[in-house]
């Protein structure tokens, strides 16, 4: 008797527990980057004149903010409608729909820190260097999560009998 892993009812639930785990490490490490990184002004000179500009917190670390808070919502969401909705058709796909986007904004978040951060030591204004590097390791294994549950989402939306919905009378 073999069991797929589509078919297992238990390893679903635990890996959207750790993507929600995961996503509450990832919002407090790449929250406490932003919090503690100091921007710098700097002065620009052009053939107009100069000015001074203000170069604050990077925006990927803000967007690998919002891909945790999304993971947030799209486990809960998967959740309750995976148990709740599961003979609706439209409701499947627009579970695959939110995964993928998921997936790809994971992807993109981590690699945008990543490259972000660099190879070299912490550059100036970078405190909190550690935090952000434990912020983009997570958020590889978030994608890493994404990419299981997102195959085992799609092949029980492919591989599932829905009934179709009688009357009462």
């Amino acid at each position: 008797m073999t069991v797929t892993m589509a078919e297992n009812n238990m390893l679903h639930p635990v890996l959207r527990a750790l993507q929600f785990i995961f996503a509450i490490v990832i919002m407090g490490t790449d929250g406490y980057a932003i919090h503690v990184y100091r921007g710098y002004t700097a002065y620009i000179d052009t053939p107009t004149g100069g000015f001074y500009s203000y170069f604050g917190v990077p925006n990927a670390w803000g967007f690998l903010m919002f891909c945790a808070a999304w993971t947030i919502l799209v486990v809960v969401f998967q959740l309750v409608a995976g148990n709740a909705f599961a003979d609706r058709a439209w409701i499947s796909y627009l579970r695959v729909a939110v995964e993928a986007v998921a997936l790809l904004s994971w992807f993109a978040g981590w690699i945008a820190v990543a490259a972000d951060i660099g190879t070299k030591a912490c550059p100036k204004g970078y405190i909190s260097c550690g935090a952000l590097k434990a912020a983009t390791v997570f958020g590889a294994v978030e994608w890493l999560l994404f990419m299981i549950t997102a195959t085992l989402t799609i092949s029980a939306v492919l591989n599932s009998k829905r009934r179709p919905r009688t009357s009462t009378t």
